[in-house]
């Protein structure tokens, strides 16, 4: 019955601007991306719980296609003349069909629920502690593909091994300023992750919003930024 109400056609995306090379580039940054967090929650799991991931790559193309789509119309627009589109809507629009695909999906047998998943722990751990860490590691895995769109668009736009504000820095910072609460560069970095995560995970969003966003992120002086965003040589639109 679908036939009636889908209609699909095949869509070339590639062309002198958008090149093989390019889109190659970004579905390697996608599935590097899906591999850290894949990793990370895998070694939470405890390994007797049989929860297998999958990704599809028929979704991770359609990602490609809906991105190139999106950041071709604003190459092509008349109101304003930008030859490409700059990092941060790259990553604004890959992060937004990310999260509009889901290309990865969890699988386990029907006799298992997600909520009964236990946590893989190699120390002694409290009982409330560890039912915490549980439930944590729940609602990683349901939001695993919003996990994967946070880490899609800060890896691209910034350096984590970078840090220019490190905890000595941060220590004289908020002596001198009452404004400044954070001990250290990881406590902001993991405060910004956690927000970012919960605006994918439960506020409308659009690529707009996501690119304004991480413009925003990029103001505090402690982040070490891979690229040029905001070299002046640059169109900024």
């Amino acid at each position: 019955m679908f036939e009636n109400y889908v209609y699909l056609k095949l869509v070339d995306v590639i062309d002198d601007k958008f090149t093989q090379s390019k889109i190659t580039e970004w579905r390697n940054h996608m599935l590097n991306s899906y591999a850290d967090v894949f990793h990370n929650l895998r070694d939470r799991i405890d390994p007797v719980f049989p929860l297998k991931f999958f990704i599809s790559k028929s979704l991770i193309d359609e990602v490609i296609i809906d991105t190139v789509i999106g950041l071709r119309k604003i190459t092509e627009s008349k109101v304003h003349s930008v030859q490409f589109p700059n990092t941060f809507k790259i990553a604004a629009h890959l992060s937004y069909w990310w999260l509009r695909h889901k290309p990865v999906s969890l699988h386990y047998p029907n006799k298992h629920f997600l909520e009964n998943v236990r946590i893989h722990v190699d120390e002694v751990m409290d009982d409330e502690i560890a039912e915490k860490e549980r439930q944590k590691l729940i609602w990683r895995l349901k939001h695993i593909n919003e996990l994967i769109a946070v880490q899609i668009v800060m890896v691209f736009i910034f350096n984590f091994d970078k840090v220019v504000c490190g905890r000595k820095e941060c220590k004289r910072l908020k002596k001198s300023d009452s404004n400044f609460v954070f001990d250290d560069f990881e406590a902001f970095k993991t405060l910004v992750l956690q927000k970012l995560t919960y605006y994918f995970s439960y506020r409308p969003i659009t690529p707009k919003v996501i690119e304004h966003i991480l413009e925003g992120y990029t103001f505090h002086p402690a982040w070490g930024l891979t690229g040029n965003q905001w070299d002046p040589k640059e169109t900024i639109v």
